[in-house]
């Protein structure tokens, strides 16, 4: 019978190895952390200027669909916070869809609510814009509904 000799090495890592290691690791952590924050930013921006297009198109599609008037309008008063598409034929206020605003992003406008007819047009006298922003980056959207009540998305230069 062989005995191993007494000076093998067992295979792994040492503690200060491991710390080294955890200590790189927190240092990378802490560089890329304001980077991801602005991208998470800029990502809630734009995920908010869809859901808002999306709005628009759906009420657009159900006041064709009903040839009744739709009204797309502000959930509590203020864009930022969501917005509703509400049903012509329900007396009680129950909204065909209900959208939650996004958190740290704001949506300035002077439109008070989008009502679009049977014909899918909005009864807008002038054009209506939506500036979605945050203070986190730079990123903007602006969402805009033109006189036949057709919506779009462009960047916030573009506006």
């Amino acid at each position: 019978m062989r005995l191993a000799p007494a000076t093998s090495r067992s295979a792994g890592f040492t503690l200060v190895e491991l710390l080294v290691v955890l200590t790189v690791l927190a240092v990378l952590a802490a560089v890329a952390t304001p980077s991801m924050s602005r991208i998470v930013a800029a990502q809630r921006v734009r995920a908010m200027a869809a859901d808002l297009h999306l709005a628009l198109v759906q009420a657009r599609s159900e006041a064709i669909k009903r040839n009744a008037a739709v009204t797309l309008s502000p959930a509590g008063g203020d864009w930022s916070g969501g917005w509703v598409v509400l049903d012509p034929e329900n007396t009680e206020g129950t909204p065909l869809r209900a959208y939650t605003g996004g958190r740290g992003v704001q949506v300035t406008t002077t439109t008070a609510q989008v009502v679009y007819v049977g014909s899918g047009r909005s009864t807008l006298a002038t054009e209506a814009s939506f500036m979605i922003s945050s203070t986190a980056t730079d990123e903007a959207r602006c969402v805009l509904v033109n006189l036949t009540g057709r919506p779009y998305v462009k960047t916030a230069a573009a506006c």
